[in-house]
């Protein structure tokens, strides 16, 4: 009755972990919120990290040129970024030990954004920059998982294989 129980309390806690945040009210990908801040009407952007940031945005006409130029640059600091942060031995670990849930749990991990590094920048960069570094990271980490996967699942299959016959000679 204990064994059934824990795979019971196990299958709930993944599947709560997998489809958690699609509950409603639960999270929110960015929100647009307007406060009035001494009489003055103003428009904050709220982000999801891994902790809720306000950014305050600025009403300023922006050329399709000069958006695709800011974009252009808040994908290439973000793609650097991501590859220069990224802990390639955790994920492929994860991958290893974990060879089936490593992979899920590797797109299901919401990446810590830097926040230092946009401060200063438009609300347009920020969007773009955010995009793409979480983009680029699932990427990154997903690819490690799965090599880890490819690695350990042999491995396991097989210690696996020899403490099944250990046990029954």
């Amino acid at each position: 009755m204990k064994i059934n129980l824990r795979f019971n309390l196990l299958g709930f806690l993944i599947i709560t972990f997998i489809f958690g945040s699609y509950m409603s009210g639960f999270c929110q990908e960015s929100e647009r919120i307007t406060a009035e801040v001494d009489g003055r009407s103003k428009k904050y952007d709220v982000i999801e990290t891994k902790r809720y940031e306000i950014i305050e945005v600025q009403d300023s006409p922006v050329t399709p040129e000069a958006l695709k130029s800011v974009a252009e640059q808040a994908v290439a600091d973000a793609e650097k970024d991501a590859a220069a942060h990224f802990n390639k031995t955790l994920w492929f670990s994860t991958g290893c030990f974990f060879p089936l849930i490593g992979p899920i749990f590797s797109q299901r991990h919401q990446p810590f954004m830097p926040t230092a590094r946009v401060l200063g920048k438009s609300p347009e960069y920020v969007a773009f920059y955010y995009d793409a570094y979480k983009v680029k990271t699932k990427k990154i980490q997903f690819n490690w998982a799965l090599a880890g996967c490819i690695v350990g699942a042999p491995i396991e299959a097989y210690l696996i294989t020899v403490l099944y016959r250990a046990t029954r000679d």
